[in-house]
Formats: C-alpha cells, sequence, structure tokens
C-alpha cells in the first residue's frame, strides 16, 4: 500500500520538470481520425473509483492476488516513470477553444488545467485498467457479474483516453504490448496452475 504515496508524489514530481518543448511526440496520422467526444470525460476519471472497487476487497479478502495485483502496478507503473524520465514524450492533440457547456468539455477543462499532455506513452489509464481486469478475473471474492461490470467499465476507460484526447493511438497500444509482458511474469505460475487443473483426470477410484 505504501507504494501509492510514492509513485504518486514521483508522478508529479516528473511532471513538473518535463520539457516543455522537444520531447517525442506520440501523435499520428491515424489520431486525426479519432473524434473528439467529450461525453466520455466520466469514463475516464472513474479510473480512479475503480482502482478502489478492485483493490480494497482484494486487500481485505484475498491478500495473495492483492500482492500479485500490486506486483503488477509496481513494475508498469514504476517502468512508466522511469521511460518517461528518459525518453520526454507528450501529444498535441487537445483540441483548442472548447467551450464549458456540458459535464464532459467541464471535467476536461479541470483535468487539461492541472495535467499537462507529457508522459504519456504509455497509457498508465491503460496498464491500470488492464490490472483491474487481471486482478478480478485472479481472486475468487469477484462473483460473475462484478468480473463483467469491471471489464465493461475498464474497456471504456481505456477507450475514452483517445476520445478525449489525454492520449494518441500508439500510448494505448504501447501499454497494452507492456501490460501483456507483465502479466505474463506476475500471472503465469496462476495460469499455468489452473490449466493443469482443468486437464487433471478424474480418480480412477
Amino acid at each position: 500500500m505504501l507504494y501509492f504515496p510514492v509513485y504518486v508524489l514521483a508522478f508529479f514530481i516528473i511532471e513538473q520538470n518535463t520539457p516543455t518543448s522537444g520531447y517525442w511526440v506520440t501523435d499520428l496520422p491515424l489520431d486525426g481520425c479519432i473524434p473528439f467526444v467529450p461525453g466520455f470525460a466520466v469514463f475516464y476519471i472513474i479510473w480512479y473509483p475503480l482502482f478502489a472497487a478492485v483493490g480494497v476487497p482484494t486487500l481485505v479478502k484475498d491478500g495473495a492476488a492483492f500482492k500479485r495485483w500490486m506486483y503488477y502496478l509496481m513494475i508498469t507503473l514504476t517502468g512508466t516513470l522511469v521511460f518517461d524520465v528518459l525518453v520526454p514524450n507528450g501529444q498535441h492533440l487537445r483540441p483548442e477553444g472548447v467551450e464549458v457547456d456540458g459535464l464532459g468539455t467541464w471535467i476536461m477543462s479541470i483535468i487539461w488545467a492541472a495535467d499537462t499532455p507529457t508522459n504519456v506513452f504509455p497509457s498508465m489509464h491503460v496498464l491500470g485498467c488492464l490490472g483491474d481486469i487481471a486482478c478480478c478475473f485472479d481472486s475468487k471474492i469477484f462473483k460473475p457479474w462484478m468480473r463483467a461490470v469491471i471489464t465493461v467499465l475498464c474497456v471504456l476507460c481505456m477507450a475514452s483516453t483517445v476520445l478525449v484526447k489525454q492520449h494518441a493511438f500508439i500510448d494505448t497500444v504501447g501499454a497494452a504490448a507492456v501490460s501483456a509482458v507483465v502479466l505474463l511474469i506476475v500471472y503465469r505460475k496462476r495460469v499455468f496452475k489452473k490449466y493443469r487443473e482443468r486437464e487433471k483426470l478424474p480418480d480412477s477410484t
């Protein structure tokens, strides 16, 4: 649990010291084809409640699953911070002249005022959401309907990263690639164990 305050502190320190120019711009021509949908801002900020919805019950009822989830988060999020220091990056996709005319644009105006469009690769939102999905399927405390709800919300949250112009498409793809590798490292024993149990022949007695 002590990792979270350390991570938040490191994130803001790096954010404050990121160059304002001369960084790697992650924009691709494909990003121009993705519309700006401010209504998805609701799903963008749901990233934070999702952490609590997955983490708190897992911490209380399934310590082993909580540790695996945290190992995944510590590896991916710390790795992202290190990468952002070594390779400063950002995107230039935020639309200009957006008027606050609804809940979505109001949320985005607050986010844009507090968060610069830098340190975007790989997307921490995508990394976190994929970790949430893995955790809820790893732990037995989540019922099937809970897993379905969490998965749907995580997918909408990941989609929102490009639809509210917080990330370029490559930021999400890069996060998915990084996540796949780390998930394999952290959860491989669990996956193989479940596979062996499924393939185990019934007792002949």
